[in-house]
């Protein structure tokens, strides 16, 4: 199943939220998300814009992207542009569970395309600079890695 597919079959508003390249993220965060072939990056959706209305206390999730490596199958990559200085890592964290409960609880399509395969675990991660995501964990005893591909 390819990362657009996955967005049209969550759930509303979500479904309608699909957008190619890096469109749906602001202009201001594109430059975070660097992509040595931007080609490889299929298209995007802003999760947090999206649910706003639909869950407006809960800590959203930024982005998630679309990313079909040269070979394998296509991926979901999961952005969070928010500040992960030390001060804001339980921020995070809860954002991390949230995306987490939402993948398990609505949107199983584009939780398959995040799941760990062989080759590649999870990825979920937060812009340090404009060229790399950083680690964060994804539970107790191992992390998942983020990269800008």
């Amino acid at each position: 199943m390819t990362f657009k597919k996955a967005v049209e079959a969550a759930p509303h508003p979500v479904n309608g939220a699909y957008r190619r390249g890096k469109q749906a993220l602001e202009k201001k965060h594109r430059a975070l998300v660097v992509c040595e072939e931007p080609a490889l990056l299929t298209g995007s959706i802003d999760l947090d814009a999206t649910l706003r209305q639909q869950k407006p206390n809960d800590n959203r999730w930024d982005y998630g992207l679309g990313l079909k490596p040269r070979k394998g199958r296509e991926r979901a990559v999961w952005v969070e542009v928010h500040s992960a200085t030390t001060s804001e890592v339980s921020t995070v964290l809860r954002k991390l569970q949230w995306l987490k409960d939402w993948l398990n609880g609505e949107a199983e399509q584009l939780k398959r395309l995040t799941q760990r395969t062989k080759d590649h675990p999870p990825m979920y991660g937060s812009p340090a600079r404009a060229t790399e995501l950083t680690e964060l964990p994804v539970n107790s005893g191992s992390s998942a890695r983020a990269a800008s591909a």
